[in-house]
């Protein structure tokens, strides 16, 4: 899970340096999500889940923004696999000294930048950007017409938005658990419906909206991390968080099983695009 951002809302809110700081992993979050899906990922997919996002688009020398890059293994992708030229930004500048080492292992320094960002409107003038690329991050914004408001913003005539993220599939009990379960470790989530996600890209001026549904994917994916965490990882795990931390860990790791199986959450990918350029 990429570690989120602070916007300005359409309404002039920005987010206080309390709630800032409450929406952050800490360093052991951090080593043990990386431990279980992968270097450089917070989230379930790695490198071949980056590669379906982006699927049919042409990033070789295409300026791409990676928001909320986190750890860095979409950034470090991204430039090697694809051929973009990548701006990576984080508020969080520990997260950004570990994905500038993964940058420079992957050789791709001289394509990616990366750029600590202070919480509010993207630093970066309006058509900055062909692609923007947000791997888990809108969950964490209440005002979803803000957030992409300012994404179609920075975004070229024609530009677009490629990412993926978890959605509230129903109001049930498995839903609530897992939402419950994030609040009271200090984890601020927003979770909307498909519908209601698609109507904030489309009230901020996005067009040819489509989604792609991974959960079926994305649950047997975590459904092996589940395992490989009782099983092969556990006494790595104990030894990094302790007999409380790793209780903690199984739980949060079960109960997002949970609102998968128990229909309550999804997962996918959506695509996005700031106008289509016509012909003169």
């Amino acid at each position: 899970m990429a570690t989120e951002l602070a916007l300005v809302s359409h309404r002039g809110r920005i987010m206080t340096e309390q709630e800032d700081a409450a929406n952050r992993y800490d360093q052991r979050n951090i080593d043990t999500m990386e431990l279980v899906w992968g270097r450089g990922y917070m989230s379930p997919g790695g490198d071949a889940e980056v590669a379906r996002i982006v699927s049919g688009l042409e990033l070789r020398n295409q300026r791409v923004l990676d928001l909320g890059c986190g750890v860095g293994g979409a950034s470090a992708a991204l430039a090697r696999d694809h051929g973009a030229r990548l701006v990576g930004v984080d508020i969080d500048s520990g997260v950004l000294k570990q994905a500038q080492v993964l940058v420079d292992e992957a050789g791709v320094s001289d394509s990616v930048n990366l750029r600590h960002i202070e919480p509010g409107p993207l630093p970066f003038d309006e058509e900055s950007f062909d692609v923007v690329y947000l791997n888990a991050v809108s969950c964490h914004f209440e005002d979803l017409v803000g957030l992409f408001s300012d994404i179609r913003r920075v975004l070229c005539d024609g530009g677009h938005l490629r990412g993926s993220d978890w959605f509230k599939r129903a109001d049930n009990d498995a839903f609530h658990n897992y939402d419950r379960l994030l609040r009271d470790h200090g984890l601020n989530f927003w979770f909307v419906a498909r519908e209601t996600f698609s109507d904030a890209l489309h009230k901020a001026g996005f067009e040819s909206v489509a989604f792609v549904d991974r959960t079926a994917a994305v649950e047997e994916i975590a459904s092996d991390g589940m395992q490989r965490t009782e099983t092969e990882l556990r006494e790595r795990l104990l030894a990094q968080l302790g007999d409380s931390g790793y209780a903690a860990f199984v739980d949060w790791t079960r109960y997002r099983m949970d609102s998968l199986k128990g229909g309550g959450m999804e997962y996918g990918h959506f695509h996005a695009r700031r106008g289509i350029p016509r012909n003169p």
